[in-house]
């Protein structure tokens, strides 16, 4: 040992300068800092004279150093910000074009469906429609028949007082007409209330036949010529004379 201290925790510059180097190496960036930090050092060395290197000098050379450090972090912080923002403006831009094609193809799906149940609807009205109008016209015919088979008062006796005489024995049409006449009812009247009545006119010749030849005896065409006497038709007669076995 010569007895003179040597500087402690302070590399020589070529030392510096391979540590900056090799970090370079791992980071871009870090090449700014490089170059910054080289020609830091680089005028430094110039401007002062190696043997009077003190420690002001050593200072401001870390204080250099340190500030272009912090710029070279402070350049890539804001960069990596810019690429960060980017990147989301980026897929913010791809969502909305994602958003809106499927907006437009769910508007796509649903105008069809709006158009099939518009087709729809209107094939119901329609349907509605016939069937109502379908309802008024068998509702307004049925009223017509009941209104046309609706008997008057006088109407209504007549047709009880021809019930009663049919209970009591045959008659035909005009038969029965000429004693409701008898009875004092309207030709009219007496007519309508028969015709109500649904009779059957072949049953009624049956009836009338079989009563006269209870009382008597016919040959087939003095029987048929009693009943056409008694108002039933020649065929209505032909059959009352056919049901006796004439």
């Amino acid at each position: 040992m010569d007895g003179q201290l040597r500087p402690c925790g302070r590399r020589s510059r070529p030392a510096e300068e391979a540590l900056v180097q090799e970090e370079a190496d791992h980071d871009p960036f870090a090449r700014r800092l490089v170059l910054l930090l080289i020609v830091g050092l680089g005028a430094i060395g110039s401007t002062q004279d190696p043997s009077t290197t003190n420690a002001s000098s050593t200072s401001a050379a870390d204080q250099a150093a340190a500030g272009a450090v912090a710029k070279a972090q402070a350049d890539k912080s804001a960069a990596d910000q810019v690429a960060a923002d980017q990147v989301a403006a980026d897929q913010a831009a791809a969502d909305k074009v994602v958003a809106d094609k499927k907006a437009a193809a769910d508007k796509v799906v649903a105008d069809k469906a709006a158009a099939v149940k518009a087709v729809a609807d209107k094939a119901a009205a329609a349907k509605k429609a016939a069937a109502d109008t379908a309802a008024a016209d068998k509702a307004a015919a049925a009223k017509r028949i009941a209104d046309a088979n609706r008997l008057t008062t006088a109407q209504e006796n007549a047709k009880r007082k021809a019930e009663s005489y049919l209970d009591m024995s045959g008659f035909s049409r005009s038969g029965l007409i000429d004693q409701l006449k008898f009875e004092g009812f309207a030709m009219n009247d007496a007519a309508r209330a028969i015709d109500s009545m649904k009779v059957n006119w072949n049953t009624q010749a049956e009836r009338k036949a079989k009563s006269y030849l209870e009382m008597s005896g016919f040959s087939r065409s003095g029987l048929i010529d009693q009943l056409k006497f008694e108002g039933f038709t020649s065929a209505q007669a032909a059959h009352g004379a056919d049901s006796m076995g004439l």
